[in-house]
């Protein structure tokens, strides 16, 4: 299977990740059960501070490791656990470790220029996940920067040491440094703080962006990772505004211990998203089995839904190759981009015959494996709905041909039935006029026996000429359907009819004209059969709206038994009925009566014709 621009998918973990995982571990625990035994030693704190410290060190080695096993092409679990690795190394420079001697004094000043290294790797952690890797630009500019400032911030903390405790100590109590200047120290420490604040709210604008611009999968799978993220980040922002200007003031000595229990609290759920979203993702892989279960005997008009559920991306699209673009399942046109986002695009089956293309949440790239192992289950299947597709667009095609046909016929009979009007019936009327000038010029005259006879049989000749030009014209197409709509056309029927006729016709909108011209041959048919063939004594007609369907009902009380003959007008309305996509019914038990139903298209008018012209009263 080839598919163009779909990343090829990543190898699996070599030797190298395998092991380096595991080391960093158990490198980790080490130096956190290190950190412990300093702790309790030497530690200035409580219990309380030292174990909500290593808890939290603990749950990013524990979190990154089984990242690293759950998702092993992705770099994210070696991210994760290289910073839990991180943060129990300098852990010691928070330890107010109280003893003499040079080798703690050594631990804890190496502990603080570790400290300088949280920030860089802990926002390139943040700003890689899901994936791995910092794919936009604002991202990689955030944690370039950021490594930038963790490399000053080591030399400055090198040279200058942080600031000095005046009274008990809370961090490093005796730090090593270049030079012995308090106040040197002081600075160093708040310009540290004040960078730190400014480069956490640029990495969190960054995060809050890339929520925003996401997709509805890549949302679902960023909303907890990334308010874990925020508040995480708001919080060290926080506590080092408070080192920055000295605060928190007297009359709030426990402000910073509950920022400081928040910020753990908040540092702590972090890893526990980054591992649950993985899970999850994970877990779309797992529906895959499903798929695979289910896809023999699945519809092809379920297929898409499948799809959608198997790669957790309820927007998904299938597209299927047909001549001169591409269909939906229904076989509806689809637009798809001559030039695609490799992204969002995936082709299923070889580039110059392919099944399908899916077209999909970018985040998918993420998870070759779940792309490759859905594209290749559901290939055949996909093979399949297309062949259907195809027919269905085929078919679509056919439908809009024979409506084409249908909306031709009604133009043609609209335009002899004005050719009619105009033409025709305006000179036999001129005749008539004729005639009648002529009768009132032998008034007083002496004539021929003969001659009135003759002019009152040619009028009368003529008006009746007249009367069927008349119904021809209206079989054609009634005027009055054009020019007042469909139900003055039905009662016209209903008055012209021989056999009683009960109407019950809403107050119908303007509809398509040749939905209402199907209307109104129905009903022109049927009543046109009752009373030649059905022997029928009254008949009912209904026309109204169903939801989006224009219902004819024509019901008699005749012989019934009828059916549609293959030259038959009911054979004629058949095929314009289903020309627009409708369906006609015949109910007809002999001795019961006929009932025929139209169902049709409730179509808004198209834009109107020019009125026709009035109708003309009978002449003589």
């Amino acid at each position: 299977m080839e598919n163009p621009g779909f990343r090829a998918a990543a190898p699996a973990a070599g030797p190298a990740v395998r092991v380096a995982v595991p080391v960093m571990l158990g490198t980790g625990l080490a130096v956190v059960l290190g950190d412990a035994w300093l702790a309790a030693r030497w530690g200035g704190h409580g219990a309380v501070f030292y174990t909500k410290e290593l808890v939290q060190v603990t749950g990013w080695l524990v979190a990154g490791a089984l990242v690293a096993r759950i998702r092993p092409r992705s770099p994210m679990g070696v991210l994760m656990t290289l910073l839990g690795l991180l943060l129990a190394a300098d852990a010691p420079a928070s330890f107010a470790l109280a003893a003499p001697g040079l080798a703690l004094r050594v631990m804890a000043t190496a502990g603080l220029l570790l400290t300088a290294l949280q920030l860089p790797l802990g926002a390139h952690v943040f700003l890689a996940y899901p994936s791995g890797a910092v794919r936009d630009l604002a991202g990689r500019a955030v944690t370039a920067a950021g490594y930038v400032f963790g490399a000053v911030s080591v030399v400055l903390l090198a040279v200058f040491g942080p600031a000095r405790p005046d009274g008990e100590c809370r961090d490093v109590c005796a730090p090593l440094s270049l030079t012995s200047d308090p106040d040197a120290g002081r600075l160093t420490t708040q310009a540290l703080a004040a960078g730190t604040v400014v480069f956490v709210l640029a990495g969190a604008s960054v995060i809050v962006r890339r929520f925003l611009r996401a997709g509805g999968r890549e949302r679902r799978l960023l909303l907890f990772p990334t308010a874990a993220m925020i508040i995480a980040a708001v919080l060290w922002a926080s506590i080092n505004l408070l080192g920055a200007v000295h605060l928190p003031p007297a009359g709030a000595p426990g402000a910073e211990s509950v920022l400081a229990a928040a910020q753990f609290t908040s540092l702590l759920t972090v890893p526990a998203a980054f591992l649950l979203g993985q899970l999850r993702e994970r877990l779309d892989e797992a529906r895959v089995s499903d798929l695979v279960r289910g896809i023999a005997v699945l519809p092809a008009g379920r297929l898409e839904a499948a799809l959608a559920a198997a790669l957790g991306d309820p927007q998904l699209q299938v597209a299927y190759p047909v001549a001169g673009g591409w269909v939906d399942g229904t076989g509806a046109p689809v637009p798809v981009p001559e030039a695609p986002d490799p992204r969002r695009f995936t082709v299923v089956g070889p580039l110059d015959r392919p099944a399908a293309v899916l077209l999909h949440d970018p985040t998918l790239r993420d998870e070759p494996r779940l792309l490759e192992a859905v594209a290749a289950t559901a290939r055949l299947a996909l093979e399949n709905a297309r062949l259907e597709a195809e027919v269905r667009a085929r078919l679509a095609e056919v439908r809009a041909s024979r409506a084409r046909l249908v909306e031709a016929g009604d133009r043609a009979r609209r335009r002899l039935e004005r050719d009619l009007h105009d033409g025709a019936q305006q000179r036999m009327l001129r005749i008539g006029v004729a005639l009648a000038e002529a009768r009132d010029e032998l008034r007083g005259t002496v004539a021929a026996p003969g001659t009135a006879r003759l002019l009152d049989e040619a009028e009368a000749e003529l008006r009746e000429a007249v009367r069927e030009l008349r119904e021809l014209a209206r079989g054609i197409h009634p005027a009055v359907l054009t020019a007042r709509g469909l139900r003055p056309a039905v009662e016209q029927l209903a008055l012209r009819s021989t056999v009683p006729v009960t109407l019950d016709v809403a107050d119908l909108p303007r509809l398509d004209r040749t939905v209402e011209a199907t209307a109104y041959f129905v009903a022109g048919e049927a009543l046109a059969n009752a009373a030649r063939h059905a022997r029928a004594t009254s008949v009912r007609v209904r026309v109204a709206l169903d939801g989006d369907r224009l219902v004819v009902e024509v019901e008699d009380d005749g012989i019934g038994g009828a059916a549609p003959g293959p030259d038959s007008g009911l054979a004629g309305l058949l095929d314009r009925v289903a020309a627009l996509d409708g369906a006609l019914t015949l109910h007809s038990p002999p001795g019961k009566g006929t009932m025929l139903t139209a169902e049709l298209p409730a179509h808004p008018p198209a834009p109107p014709l020019p009125p026709a012209p009035p109708l003309e009263p009978p002449c003589g």
